[in-house]
């Protein structure tokens, strides 16, 4: 008895995550939201670098792009190259972005139209946009930006300074 109470509590659980979520689809250049036209796009397929969302103006707010770095990354035997791979969102006009690893554009997508990033006139809601990259910054490109001077000054009588850039 415990059991099918529990079985029907997940169930019911379950069923209740799925009506609430938003279906977001690709769909001939639009960004449809639950059968709604949210946004336009171009470029967004899944062999292209690059992906440009714009509002109902037809003006770009945001540009997504794959961002390949190779040898940046430990090599192993799934990446031989040690190829650092991310996505780079930018909010155009706002000189933003924030960078995520592993999802798809079209789950990127969806996380913006959950994230209310836009506004019903098209415009970017600033407040969410930072609130969003808050939550993700730009881990990949600080990281890569990091560089060291170290400077050695020895008592040996060679000439100058040593200077170490990088890792």
């Amino acid at each position: 008895m415990r059991l099918i109470k529990t079985l029907l509590t997940v169930l019911i659980l379950a069923v209740s995550f799925n009506v609430s979520a938003q279906k977001v689809k690709l769909k001939k250049g639009n960004v449809l939201v639950d059968g709604e036209q949210w946004l336009t796009y171009q470029e967004c397929g899944m062999f292209d670098g690059v992906c440009s969302l714009y509002n109902s103006n037809e003006s770009e707010i945001i540009f997504i792009k794959l961002v390949k770095i190779p040898g940046e990354e430990p090599r192993t035997q799934s990446n031989p190259d040690g190829n650092l791979v991310f996505t780079e969102v930018s909010f155009l006009g706002k000189d933003l972005k924030y960078e995520i690893k592993g999802k798809t554009y079209k789950g990127i997508i969806s996380d913006l139209y959950k994230a209310n990033v836009v506004n019903n006139d098209g415009s970017l809601n600033d407040e969410k946009v930072n609130r969003l990259i808050e939550k993700y910054g730009t881990a990949f490109s600080d990281r890569l930006n990091n560089t060291t001077i170290i400077i050695n000054e020895s008592s040996n009588n060679g000439s100058g300074v040593n200077i170490k850039i990088g890792n």
